[in-house]
């Protein structure tokens, strides 16, 4: 029966280990790069800043459209309130060359106007126009125009000449705002990049301290056993048994803490980087030494010119100065260009008869900004003082990323000698369990020097992994603070 036990536990094992799930840190980033909804927001900004900078571009080019329209009169046109009397005027008494009035011809005039006998001038009336021989009636009934319905299309286009620089401006706000989106991605992946390797740390931190309390553990229940056996022959009081039996109790307690510690952990990456949780989640990852080199590649010139906050302040300068030269094309004049066709039912072009007529419209309008209570002149100095303030908040930037990356390197270089320091200590704390177990197997030694030994020994191993822990946690802060994520 225990045989048959043992090889099902051997068919069994090679399934549940395939069974695990490893992930590595760069697989943990990658998954959590395509999971993240910050990031696909930040996608999705940088995708409506590129179609915004196209649209922007559009400005460049014509404007072309087209209006139809349709327009119900309950009343006629008249041109003339009243009836009128109108000269009949022959074509000789007309100059050809002014198309004025020529009487200086006798003949002409005696045929066209009234001449006084007796004077021989022209005969004019109260208002003093000459009064001619002839004249044609034309009733103010006559004058009517049925526009009742109105049918109108128009089509065309309008051409920016010179708009004061305003249409290259924008154009260079758009080109900033999707660098500046992009920068915002960049941001956004360098913060869950950190919070990644953050958590994927923890986990690795958490198997090892589980590791350590199992060992602890297991020291523990040995020492306990061979007490048991010590007591029974009567050479230790059942007092040294129970301090024993104590800290084997603490320790079981230190190993639930540390794995459950570890599942939340787990779950907690889980969650980060979008898989469901297992219990079959592992890491392969451990917490090994760090390249001694760090430093030299990590921190250098470049290493806050390369950081995306900085990069979005910069582009807000740029942004300042582009609101700044539109306030300035507020000064200057704008010109557009204008072309188009007019077609329309009643004809203005035939007497405004029932049918469709057209024609071709082009012409230029400039228009120039004269004076508007300093209106443009107290709007350029607002963008000015923006602009200002913005290249102010850069340089107060760069003194805090400046002193932030410094931070960092002590954070640095301050946790790998603590790593020095507590691999001393537990090489030391070895050594001295190794002597008291030794002496204690002797009889040498009392039962509480063996138990604080292994406390020691314990504690020194704890600090090691948090030693080591902290050491991968300033590398993480190292790469979010100089840019190198």
């Amino acid at each position: 029966m225990k045989r048959l036990s043992i090889l099902i536990a051997m068919t069994i094992l090679p399934v549940v280990i395939n069974a695990q799930d490893v992930y590595s840190l760069e697989k943990c980033r990658s998954l959590a790069l395509e999971h993240n909804q910050k990031v696909k927001i930040a996608k999705s900004q940088i995708d409506a800043a590129d179609a915004a900078k196209k649209a922007a571009f559009a400005q460049y080019l014509p404007n072309f459209s087209a209006t139809g329209a349709y327009t119900y009169t309950n009343k006629d046109y008249q041109l003339l309130s009243e009836n009128k009397f109108l000269p009949v005027v022959p074509y000789t008494a007309i100059d050809q060359a002014t198309g004025s009035l020529d009487l200086s011809n006798p003949a002409v005039a005696a045929s066209t106007v009234v001449i006084n006998p007796s004077t021989g001038q022209v005969v004019t009336d109260a208002s003093g126009n000459p009064v001619f021989q002839k004249y044609t009636y034309l009733p103010a009934s006559e004058t009517k125009i049925n526009m009742r319905n109105i049918y109108l299309i128009n089509g065309g286009f309008s051409q920016p000449i010179f708009m004061g620089g305003k249409i290259r401006e924008t154009n260079r706000l758009a080109g900033y705002a999707k660098e500046i989106a992009e920068q915002s991605l960049s941001l956004t992946q360098n913060e869950l990049m950190y919070s990644t390797e953050e958590a994927y740390w923890r986990i690795v931190s958490l198997k090892a301290k589980v590791k350590m309390a199992n060992e602890y553990e297991a020291m523990l229940k040995r020492l306990v056993s061979d007490l048991e056996n010590i007591h029974g022959e009567g050479i230790i009081t059942n007092n040294d048994l129970l301090k024993a039996k104590v800290k084997l109790s603490e320790s079981e307690l230190l190993v639930l803490r540390a794995q459950n510690g570890l599942e939340l952990s787990k779950m907690a990456l889980c969650q980060m980087i979008g898989v469901p949780y297992s219990t079959q989640f592992e890491v392969s990852d451990s917490l090994n030494s760090i390249d001694p080199n760090l430093l030299s590649y990590m921190v250098n010139e470049d290493a806050i010119a390369d950081r995306p906050e900085l990069k979005i302040l910069q582009k807000n300068v740029d942004v300042a100065k582009s609101n700044e030269n539109i306030m300035i094309s507020r000064y200057l004049p704008n010109i557009v260009m204008n072309a188009g066709y007019t077609y329309g039912n009643p004809n203005p072009f035939n007497g405004f008869e029932k049918e469709f007529g057209g024609a071709v419209t082009a012409g230029v309008v400039a228009n120039v900004p004269i004076f508007h209570f300093g209106d443009r002149q107290h709007t350029l100095a607002a963008a000015r003082k923006e602009k200002e303030a913005a290249d102010l908040k850069v340089q107060e930037t760069k003194e805090l990323l400046v002193l932030q990356l410094q931070q960092a390197v002590y954070q640095y270089t301050e946790s790998a000698k603590k790593c020095e320091f507590a691999q001393l200590a537990l090489d030391q704390a070895k050594q001295n369990l190794t002597y008291t177990s030794d002496n204690f197997a002797e009889g040498m030694l009392k039962t509480t020097d063996m138990l604080e030994a292994q406390v020691l020994w314990q504690k020194a191993w704890s600090d090691l992994i948090d030693a080591k822990t902290e050491q991968q946690m300033s590398v993480c802060n190292l790469k979010k603070v100089s840019g190198k994520y």
